[in-house]
């Protein structure tokens, strides 16, 4: 199965190398990301028929250059027709998007890489495009290149955080050979450009520093905490790294549908997406996205929540002045 999976990866990466464009900063300089996220969608009924609607509606409203969905998408087994059902929404609004995998995600009968190998397949979907590495087929990095094309402006890491712990149902989170891939893959960029680019992380489940950071510097105005976060049980460093690349200056994860805030540490910020769902799950906030929006030469991004009923709130410049 393992080998079958991995010849099927590198097919159709070349299938998909011929559909994806590079990306760049637009004319004004601006390159704009919309972060989805829960979308627990089950396609039962009340529960769930009106997101579609809502995130056609989210899109094109904000008109992103990226979307990029943090994991949960379905919520019901079998998945792969629900995964095709709410790709092909996103597809619809003629935006390219990444998906990364939320530990719900792998309930449906299909695991990680599985999902996976469907959505690289998918219309308008980045991931096989990008995703070069067999043995990390979930893990990529997304650069977006100036707006005149000469250089790297900004590396988007999509990421999975993978589901469960075998022995206690625990969160996981990442592999010390995940870790490994990011630093070398950060490395390698480095050296190559001669330069470290604005870099943001986007994954599903949050790191154990969430809690941390927001309990000593969290970023006024930015959102809410309305529940515990709910991290990994190990930390097997992955912020750490991230600190110590130089490159990256702000995480964006989901998991805890109660939690937008955004707080620091070390200069990195570390967020919530905003809940994208429906009533398949518990929600204490209206859903929406967040949006972040860089701007080419300056280091550091503008983020918003844009909520599903056309307002906006919660507008944070990071970094902050001081």
């Amino acid at each position: 199965m393992k080998k079958r999976l991995a010849f099927l990866t590198a097919a159709l990466a070349l299938v998909c190398m011929v559909q994806a464009q590079p990306f760049r900063f637009g004319g004004n300089g601006e390159f704009t990301v919309m972060q989805l996220t829960d979308l627990h969608y089950n396609g039962a009924g009340w529960q769930s028929d009106h997101i579609p609607g809502m995130l056609v509606r989210l899109i094109d409203s904000e008109k992103p250059d990226l979307v990029v969905v943090t994991g949960d998408l379905i919520y019901a087994a079998p998945g792969e027709p629900l995964l095709r059902e709410i790709c092909g929404t996103i597809a619809s609004t003629d935006t390219p998007y990444a998906v990364a995998w939320g530990n719900h995600d792998a309930e449906q009968g299909l695991t990680h890489a599985e999902l996976n190998a469907i959505a690289r397949t998918l219309p308008k979907c980045v991931n096989g495009y990008y995703a070069s590495d067999p043995l990390h087929p979930c893990d990529f990095v997304i650069p977006v290149l100036s707006k005149d094309g000469s250089r790297e402006e900004a590396r988007l890491y999509v990421m999975d955080s993978n589901d469960y712990n075998a022995d206690d149902h625990s969160y996981k989170g990442f592999t010390p050979e995940q870790v490994a891939w990011y630093r070398a893959t950060a490395d390698e960029a480095a050296k190559r450009n001669g330069y470290r680019s604005n870099g943001l992380m986007f994954f599903h489940i949050p790191l154990n520093e969430y809690a941390e950071a927001f309990d000593t510097a969290p970023v006024v105005g930015s959102g809410f905490r309305l529940e515990r976060e709910c991290p990994p049980r190990d930390n097997t460093g992955m912020f750490r790294a991230a600190a110590n690349s130089g490159e990256i200056i702000g995480i964006f994860a989901g998991h805890d549908h109660s939690n937008n805030y955004i707080a620091e540490k070390e200069g990195i910020a570390l967020c919530y997406g905003h809940y994208s769902g429906g009533y398949a799950e518990y929600q204490e906030l209206v859903s929406g996205a967040r949006i972040i929006r860089l701007t080419e030469g300056r280091r550091g991004f503008t983020t918003w929540i844009r909520f599903a009923n056309g307002r906006t709130k919660h507008r944070t410049v990071f970094p902050q002045e001081r």
